[in-house]
């Protein structure tokens, strides 16, 4: 066994490329960090990223502003990579934020679209809301710690204080539930569905929406000190997935499904941190990369082949036998993502699961319930997804199908994506060991393996398959139109946006209004420039009217 560990281990290797600044003894500098963290997450970036790039050149081919879409991908790509291997939280950080504005780009790449444009802008803000408590996280960081690399912030932070450790664990938590799309800053995701699939497929399935996960497991040794923002993140990943897949049971655009799963598996790794499996999160975050990028994939293969390129479900219908390549793919990730046993999704979001229960706290248990519903719900809108595009009866005109294809092109990086997808999971226990290698070891692995009876190993499944089964059975036998106040308030996404824009906008509008009025253009205008020129201008007109006054 020591000799195993001795060949497996890998030492971290730092490669310092300059300071970009000193000051006293604060350093800061540019590196970059290859650990088993970063190189793990690097695989599924890169690889997504390749594909998508592939994916896109055949998607895209006949738009005029093509070469700058490629461009704009690239860069994405760049800097991703710079925020997974950064060193330290300022180079992180500059990943973190040049991420967010070439997303803005891509969202909002077809610009004379108005929803495309608002989208993105909406995107922008809400992200920015995320950056502004990172930033105050790195001032915290600079003043107390007088550093900003992840190997200094280790070794220091088991003798700071709590409540400081407490403060930029909450910093950080909204800084990825921003970039994360959890619940109460998510409005953007749905959103940004607006875009081209592929800006759907990489930025917001694989790569940037995993980037605030990223962020907090980087941060574990901060995180490990404060288990009451452990508790928080727990709470915070189980009302998220639970609300994510209620909604996306009764939305009806085919992305927006998606994207609402990407945020409910998201809020999984969330749980899974909250019980301290970094290593499970980092694992379910790489594998799902695959799958998921490999169903918005199919997706827009989908639509790219319709003539009226429609994300909306019910305008499809019995397309398998005209893209029975599609519907290869798209039911290897749908089955994937149900965690199908033998696929990649079972290896890594089953074990998520069990190790809640196997945490043995009360909070524990109610989340392992939780993440089973949200499992069942996911099993069902995944069937759903399929049966109305590829099983349903064909709901377009006779020209429309007349019209369908496949291409052939977007088939090879899909084909790429099913392997992993399929057969991913299989390398589970040496990616997690790899993984494990710089992270606090948790029991709850090898405990959750040997303890659980199989009720609970075998629960989500068969919810999932019997529930969505049932599903099927009801849209085939006794589909009737309903219109439950239940089904209006989960299809208007629980009426967020409208919330978010009644309660914290327009008064926040009004603010700025009565500050612009009363501050900007009354008091700071009386006492700054405008007063103090008035104030010269007639000052001596005012000296001359006294003296006047004074000889009379």
């Amino acid at each position: 066994m020591f000799n195993y560990l001795y060949f497996m281990y890998e030492e971290a290797t730092l490669i310092n490329l300059g300071t970009w600044l000193t000051m006293g003894n604060l350093d800061m500098k540019y590196g970059l960090l290859l650990d088993s963290l970063s190189l793990s997450v690097m695989v599924p970036v890169g690889m997504v990223t390749l594909c998508v790039l592939f994916y896109a050149m055949e998607y895209m081919a006949h738009d005029p502003n093509r070469n700058r879409f490629y461009m704009m991908l690239s860069v994405f790509a760049m800097f991703m990579t710079m925020l997974v291997v950064s060193e330290n939280y300022l180079m992180m950080f500059m990943g973190w934020e040049f991420v967010g504005v070439v997303s803005y780009l891509l969202m909002s790449f077809w610009n004379t679209r108005v929803t495309a444009m608002k989208s993105a802008l909406s995107a922008m803000l809400l992200n920015r809301m995320g950056d502004t408590f990172f930033v105050m996280c790195l001032g915290t960081l600079m003043m107390n710690f007088n550093a900003l690399d992840f190997e200094t912030m280790e070794l220091m932070a088991p003798h700071m204080n709590t409540n400081l450790l407490n403060f930029m664990a909450v910093m950080l938590l909204v800084a990825a539930t921003a970039k994360s799309a959890q619940l109460g800053l998510h409005a953007w995701l749905l959103s940004a569905m607006e875009g081209p699939t592929p800006v759907s497929s990489l930025l917001h399935a694989a790569t940037m929406v995993c980037s605030g996960v990223f962020v907090l497991v980087r941060s574990w040794y901060m995180l490990e000190y404060t288990p009451s923002m452990l508790m928080v993140m727990l709470w915070l990943g189980g009302l998220t997935t639970m609300v994510s897949g209620l909604m996306a049971v009764v939305t009806n655009d085919m992305k927006r499904v998606m994207a609402l799963s990407t945020m409910s598996q998201l809020s999984m790794m969330m749980l899974a941190m909250g019980v301290s499996s970094y290593e499970l999160a980092m694992y379910h975050l790489y594998c799902h990369a695959f799958f998921k990028a490999l169903l918005f994939m199919s997706a827009g293969s989908m639509m790219h082949s319709v003539m009226s390129e429609t994300q909306d479900m019910r305008k499809y219908g019995g397309l398998m036998d005209y893209l029975p390549y599609s519907y290869t793919t798209m039911l290897m990730a749908s089955l994937s993502l149900m965690a199908m046993p033998g696929l990649t999704g079972y290896y890594s979001k089953d074990m998520m699961m069990e190790s809640l229960y196997g945490s043995y706290t009360m909070t524990g248990y109610m989340m392992y319930y939780m993440a089973t519903t949200s499992a069942t719900l996911t099993a069902m809108y995944s069937l759903r997804v399929m049966y109305l595009t590829f099983y349903n009866n064909p709901n377009n005109n006779k020209y429309t199908y007349g019209l369908v294809h496949e291409n052939v092109n977007m088939a090879m990086p899909m084909f790429m994506l099913t392997m992993y997808s399929m057969f991913m999971g299989y390398a589970r226990d040496n990616v997690t060991f790899h993984m494990a290698m710089g992270m606090p070891y948790t029991n709850s692995l090898m405990e959750t393996e040997y303890t659980l009876t199989s009720l609970y190993k075998l629960l989500p499944l068969m919810l999932g398959l019997s529930l969505s089964m049932l599903l099927v059975y009801m849209y085939e036998y006794t589909y009737k139109m309903m219109k439950s106040p239940m089904y209006n308030y989960l299809n208007q996404r629980m009426y967020f946006d409208q919330l978010l824009n009644n309660l914290v906008m327009r008064p926040t509008l009004v603010l700025g209004g009565y500050l612009n009025h009363y501050v900007d253009n009354g008091l700071l205008k009386v006492l700054g420039s405008t007063g103090m020129y008035k104030l010269l201008n007639y000052m001596p007109v005012l000296l001359m009217f006294n003296l006047m006054m004074m000889f009379m």
